[in-house]
């Protein structure tokens, strides 16, 4: 029974990186006031772009990421130049973008691939055990046995509430997203701003769709992402586009995910496909709660136009 829970908390934190990359691509955009809604379609184009690039390069998957990274970065410039520069509707830009990165994941790989009986595969990640800790009796197979982008996206994490709440930098950024107009008048460049964090958060998104292939499947299919895309919007949500709450909101879905596999494992007397919803009534059920209180960054999804009174 022990390492059933330990075996269970390990694989919640490999599969919490989806989440993770996911929401801080969000919150990244977010706090420049460009709301991304586009996750689910992105992570699809950048899964599918990063097992390409992977399987065509002998299954390297460090070219992988830096393709899936590349991916979701072009929806980012594709998105900021609709919404920032054409100032059309970021929800509909989002939404539309959604179903044009989906369709086009999935021709990008039967382009390449086509139809075949035994779909290809790359390798998978595994975890490296640290020196020392590793041998920790409970915690060292949990925290110290992780793969590298498990602790990759703590650290970026980290990085991204460093930057945002500890420099000068981070708060004119922050500025941004809570009042165009004023940082505008103090000189601040809001439409660069907003292009810069809408590219670096869409990279991540797409680093995050590319690590599903690669620590899940080790293939491709077209219901890869499987709605966790929509998911990383609750995630950012709860974590109230602020980094490090981020990490702990996308712990808690990474756990019901995997509550939903093992709970099958175990043989629980509950219908499978019920389990299967687990992650998405929890969802639910979280979004209604926060809702009300969350935190959202004032010129959250409010394009900006110096010409116009009235933003």
């Amino acid at each position: 029974m022990t390492s059933t829970i330990a075996d269970f908390f390990a694989f919640a934190l490999g599969v919490s990186v989806i989440y993770i990359l996911a929401a801080q691509g969000m919150t990244l955009a977010g706090r420049t006031g460009v709301f991304l809604v586009y996750n689910e379609g992105v992570m699809q184009a950048s899964a599918s772009a990063g097992f390409l690039a992977a399987y065509l390069n002998n299954g390297n998957l460090l070219i992988g990421f830096a393709a899936g990274a590349i991916a979701g970065g072009l929806f980012g410039v594709l998105m900021s130049f609709l919404s920032v520069s054409l100032k059309q509707n970021q929800f509909v830009v989002g939404l539309s973008l959604l179903i044009l990165a989906e369709g086009a994941g999935n021709f990008m790989y039967k382009a390449a691939i086509g139809e075949t009986f035994s779909p290809p595969s790359v390798p998978t990640l595994h975890g490296f055990q640290i020196p020392y800790v590793s041998s920790i009796p409970y915690i060292g197979p949990i925290l110290f046995q992780q793969n590298p982008v498990f602790y990759a996206s703590i650290f970026a994490s980290i990085l991204i509430w460093y930057v945002l709440y500890r420099t000068p930098y981070g708060l004119n950024v922050r500025a941004i997203g809570e009042n165009p107009r004023v940082a505008d008048t103090q000189g601040l460049n809001v439409h660069l701003t907003r292009y810069v964090y809408t590219f670096l958060g869409s990279a991540l998104i797409g680093i995050a769709g590319a690590y599903i292939p690669f620590f899940l499947t080790g293939s491709y299919t077209e219901s890869l992402v499987s709605g966790r895309g929509w998911i990383s919007i609750a995630v950012t949500l709860l974590g109230g586009w602020k980094p490090l709450n981020v990490v702990a909101s996308g712990l808690v879905f990474a756990g019901f995910e995997v509550f939903s596999v093992y709970g099958q494992l175990l043989g629980l007397p509950v219908s499978s496909d019920f389990l299967l919803m687990v992650p998405f009534i929890a969802t639910l059920l979280i979004l209604i709660q926060v809702y009300r209180n969350a935190e959202l960054p004032q010129g959250l999804g409010r394009n900006y136009d110096r010409e116009s009174k009235i933003d």
